[in-house]
């Protein structure tokens, strides 16, 4: 596999590795395998691959740890929503690693409005049929959005957004899933013990159903009814008194006959998850006026 830009750490530092000549690839088996380079030591490799971005966004540990803030308010909404409990690994047992990714949350007009921390797993070394069954969760198609969104002017009702704080993290697990303790917030004494997951992580590949899963009977629950047509969109009440919930996986679009069960549902869903009431909706992939 060779790379279009070079990595830094691959100059001058190679020599001899095949007849003298300077190397200028890596394989997948040095990457992943048993074959690594000699002389050449990458402690986050994807870091190094992104030499060359340029977004602002920090693409190690070792680049974010100047500012925390955003990697302990991970830390504690993980805590808080008791998403593991710390654990000695099971024999016959194998153990994800984690990792953390950060992001700048942009506005429509690509201004920076928010620091991210996500603590992901590597679901990419989960086995289909022993570490998860399915993985399949829907989500509302953009047309489906844009008719909620017609039927709104249509008959002159408000459109209103809401997000779930780190939805994923709200997925019951019925698999036994085991992880390494986070860069940053290993526990001193306790290195040697794995976290195991009661709850989902993002990245893991059963993620988003279990969290669907999760949102679909809880909305189920308070007496909403499923749309036969598009699964991510839901009705309550009937008449002259309907309420229409679209899911973008942790964004939903809400609009209703009357705004006072719009005010009602709000309150339903912040008393049962982490919520932000974003008010009226102005962007979702589409800019909304």
């Amino acid at each position: 596999m060779e790379f279009a830009t070079p990595l830094s750490v691959h100059e001058d530092r190679i020599d001899a590795y095949h007849d003298n000549e300077p190397l200028r690839y890596c394989t997948l088996d040095n990457i992943f395998g048993d074959q690594p380079v000699p002389g050449l030591v990458i402690h986050d490799f994807e870091a190094k691959l992104h030499l060359a971005h340029e977004d602002g966004e920090p693409r190690s540990f070792a680049e974010a740890e100047g500012d925390a803030a955003a990697m302990q308010q991970e830390m504690d909404t993980v805590e808080r929503n008791r998403t593991w409990e710390l654990a000695d690994l099971p024999a016959g047992h194998h153990v994800i690693t984690l990792k953390w990714v950060y992001k700048l949350k942009k506005d429509e007009a690509r201004a920076v409005i928010k620091h991210k921390a996500r603590l992901v797993a590597r679901g990419f070394v989960q086995q289909e049929g022993v570490d998860f069954d399915d993985a399949f969760a829907p989500v509302t198609r953009m047309e489906s959005v844009r008719l909620l969104l017609a039927l709104a002017v249509q008959e002159g009702w408000r459109v209103h957004h809401m997000d779930v704080k780190s939805a994923f993290l709200n997925g019951d697990l019925k698999e036994e899933v085991y992880v390494h303790q986070p860069l940053g917030f290993i526990i001193l004494d306790k290195e040697n013990k794995v976290l195991c997951l009661r709850k989902a992580l993002y990245s893991l590949r059963q993620a988003p159903r279990a969290w669907n899963a999760k949102l679909d009977s809880t909305l189920k629950q308070m007496g909403f009814q499923q749309s036969p047509h598009e699964a991510a969109v839901y009705r309550r009440g009937k008449d002259g008194n309907a309420l229409l919930v679209g899911v973008y996986v942790d964004d939903l679009v809400i609009t209703s006959t009357k705004e006072v069960e719009v005010q009602a549902f709000k309150e339903e869903m912040k008393a049962t998850f982490q919520m932000s009431d974003l008010g009226l909706l102005s962007y979702l992939g589409i800019e909304v006026h």
